[in-house]
């Protein structure tokens, strides 16, 4: 049974090794990282795990790799990483071109306890990561204006401190929900994801990397 004062207390632990920072370096390759189930109202259920890497800032991509896996844990918010990282991380070890940074489908440090599943992957990587999510999950934050590039920042509903931006990736489209995960910073969280949109809501290293899911996931059903 999955014990939640545990993992609480991990993620206590894990947030301290948080460094964020400037993106150290040049980007040269980014990575996009997703997971899908087969059955996702069933638990314990079969899991696949997705990187696609891209060359930057080109887009092009070099490397598709996943990973499969059975899932033990239910889905509880706030604790998604437990759930997802195993197979992430045995999909990850099968890349080999790696990249510089990787673009988590999930928040960085918006979470309850400042360690959402983008810093949680980030830390026991020890990679750049930002987190890229489609919903909400933590803070206090004012829409932003409704065109292509409009943002505002997300703040910690406790502390006032500044954890990201809520970012508008295409005209009067919902927007995304951005935030560094671990040897990023808020500055490049933002401008990384801004800057791999295309014409699509999503950026592309996630958005590819949901597609391929899709794909993979086919041939399994």
């Amino acid at each position: 049974m999955f014990d939640y004062r545990k993992a609480a207390y991990a993620q206590e632990i894990l947030k301290k090794k948080i460094k964020l920072q400037p993106f150290k370096g040049s980007i040269n390759l980014v990575a996009g990282c997703d997971l899908t189930f087969l059955n996702p109202f069933k638990t314990p259920t079969e899991g696949i795990a997705a990187f696609v890497i891209l060359k930057y800032p080109e887009l092009e991509v070099v490397e598709r790799v996943y990973a499969t896996g059975k899932i033990t844990i239910p889905y509880v918010p706030g604790f998604l990483a437990f759930r997802e990282i195993p197979l992430l991380i045995r999909a990850f070890r099968m890349i080999k071109k790696k990249p510089d940074v990787i673009i988590v489908d999930g928040h960085g440090i918006v979470h309850p306890r400042g360690l959402g599943i983008a810093a949680h992957l980030g830390v026991v990587l020890n990679v750049p990561t930002v987190g890229c999510a489609k919903k909400p999950l933590y803070g206090r934050f004012n829409m932003p204006g409704k065109q292509k590039g409009n943002y505002s920042y997300i703040f910690d509903k406790y502390t006032n401190e500044k954890l990201g931006v809520v970012l508008r990736t295409k005209d009067n489209v919902k927007p995304v929900f951005v935030s560094p995960g671990n040897l990023t910073d808020i500055e490049t969280a933002g401008n990384l994801v801004f800057s791999t949109v295309t014409s699509y809501r999503l950026p592309e290293p996630t958005r590819l990397a949901h597609n391929f899911l899709r794909e993979i996931r086919k041939k399994f059903l």
